[in-house]
């Protein structure tokens, strides 16, 4: 089992890193209420966030793996989950993340079955071009009645070329879960309706960015261009999630179910983002013992 290399930045970096995500909305990860002034991803990230806050505190106490872990951005609300543990691919981009615990080559986890009692898996599933078979890993590698924290994006661009995979609905999904031996507790739509639309605008124009940078001539520092890039849409961005996080507001409590249904809910449920499930491994009786209250 390979474990992470210990290549962390120097302290004053990291202090003057946080400084600036702290003092400008617009740089970060984007989940934080803060962001929604002027970060492009804040709609998206700030939902996910409230959304597994609500629902971590209904996994099982014990050790956690967060599969896919990158930064690990949702550590701090699974505090009864240790140890917390990362797992990543085993790619250079990875090699010097600090945060990683366990590397796998993209089929079996390289760890002991029944080994954790809870499983987060964030906007990984859709990288994966086997689906099943990352599922059935999360599923063997917990403890009966442990607890999968997923996410996947409904809506959105493709992103991470080559490795992107596909995109799941609310029943597709479930099924595969249920497949694999889970029992879906909770399923929530994220972002519906216009506010899913107002983030994809923010994206699609993010790739404009993207495509001006790649188009600079080598030697130019891109940093620049992004910081600019930034500074000059933290207004009309700003002016846009606001307006997101009212239609979410709004419509959220509407459209927003644990069971998906054929009609989609009001408010256009069906027109989403993100989904977020909470799902339980079944004991061989095929009873789940997690219960959510």
């Amino acid at each position: 089992m390979q474990q992470g290399h210990k290549m962390t930045p120097s302290s004053m970096d990291l202090k003057q890193r946080r400084l600036i995500v702290a003092l400008c909305p617009f740089v970060g990860f984007g989940d934080r209420p803060l962001n929604i002034l002027g970060h492009p991803y804040a709609l998206a990230r700030t939902a996910l966030r409230e959304a597994l806050g609500r629902l971590a505190p209904s996994m099982p106490a014990g050790p956690l793996l967060d599969v896919g872990c990158g930064t690990m951005p949702y550590r701090a609300l699974f505090a009864a989950s240790q140890p917390y543990e990362g797992l990543e691919i085993d790619q250079d981009r990875n090699l010097s993340n600090p945060r990683v615990t366990h590397f796998y080559a993209g089929s079996a986890f390289p760890l002991a079955s029944g080994s954790y009692s809870a499983v987060l898996c964030s906007q990984v599933l859709e990288h994966s071009f086997s689906p099943e078979q990352l599922l059935s890993e999360c599923h063997r590698v917990l403890r009966p009645g442990g607890g999968l924290l997923l996410t996947v994006p409904f809506l959105w661009p493709e992103h991470e070329q080559p490795w992107d995979a596909q995109r799941f609905t609310s029943f597709g999904l479930r099924q595969r879960l249920e497949a694999a031996g889970f029992r879906v507790e909770t399923m929530l739509r994220l972002n519906p309706g216009l506010s899913a639309l107002l983030q994809l605008l923010i994206e699609w124009n993010e790739s404009l960015e993207r495509r001006l940078c790649a188009r600079l001539p080598k030697g130019l520092p891109r940093s620049g261009l992004q910081l600019l890039w930034r500074l000059g849409m933290a207004l009309p961005y700003s002016a846009l999630n606001l307006l997101g996080l009212l239609a979410r507001s709004i419509s959220s409590r509407e459209s927003v179910s644990p069971e998906p249904s054929a009609s989609g809910g009001p408010w256009g449920a069906e027109l989403y983002l993100d989904l977020v499930l909470l799902a339980v491994k079944t004991d061989p009786r095929g009873t789940p013992a997690l219960r959510l209250d």
